[in-house]
């Protein structure tokens, strides 16, 4: 990671926050794992580029440890959070999950903001910037993207590959982009995040039905 070359934005995965859990969930290989683990978020702490964690809800197993995931965000302090419902795809033999697993869209929504108050860490604050309620998604972001009450977690790709081609520091807020309307949080939206130029279709009791995009 350290001698990565900048990209557009670099994710890690937050597999589980406690050393017990990541074992149980990721199986890993290396008896220092969990030291591995820590060693890339410190990393990614220090890259220039836009970080992310990315984060997978599944009830009864990771949604209790919220003051564990609220330190390694403290510590790997990433511009955006990626929180993400479990989603059930059927039975596995490989793995006991089940549907129950699975939460609800406002459970992911109370969960992204109560970490939210949760990260202590000095000039790190963060706020929930935007959903897709479809995904069972929400992202939270760094204040600093913020800029006149407006969000802007969408990437300038333009402006990222000009800033590569000259060579010239890299920073997360040199390429960003305002986030639009439709995808920003809003706390009363019912489906929030769907692009308002795209037509969903609602399946119900083997019918489909037509539902409006937007918010």
């Amino acid at each position: 990671l350290p001698a990565l070359e900048p990209v557009t934005q670099l994710y890690l995965s937050i597999d589980a926050p406690t050393r017990e859990q990541l074992k149980a969930v990721d199986r890993p290989i290396f008896p220092d794992f969990w030291e591995r683990f820590l060693d890339c978020i410190d990393v990614l702490a220090a890259r220039p580029e836009r970080t992310v964690f990315r984060l997978t809800l599944v009830n009864e197993w990771n949604t209790d440890q919220i003051a564990e995931y609220a330190g390694l965000v403290a510590r790997g302090r990433p511009d955006f959070v990626e929180i993400k419902g479990f989603t059930y795809c059927g039975k596995s033999e490989a793995s006991p999950l089940t549907i129950k697993n699975s939460p609800f869209h406002e459970e992911v929504r109370r969960y992204a903001q109560e970490l939210c108050s949760l990260v202590s860490a000095p000039g790190l604050a963060y706020g929930v910037a935007s959903e897709h309620a479809h995904s069972n998604s929400l992202l939270l972001a760094r204040t600093t993207f913020c800029v006149d009450g407006v969000w802007h977690t969408w990437i300038d790709y333009d402006r990222f590959s000009q800033l590569r081609r000259t060579n010239q520091p890299l920073r997360a807020a040199d390429y960003m982009a305002p986030t639009p309307e439709w995808a920003r949080f809003h706390q009363d939206a019912q489906d929030g995040g769907f692009d308002p130029e795209e037509t969903r279709f609602v399946g119900r009791r083997g019918k489909s039905t037509k539902s409006q995009g937007g918010c």
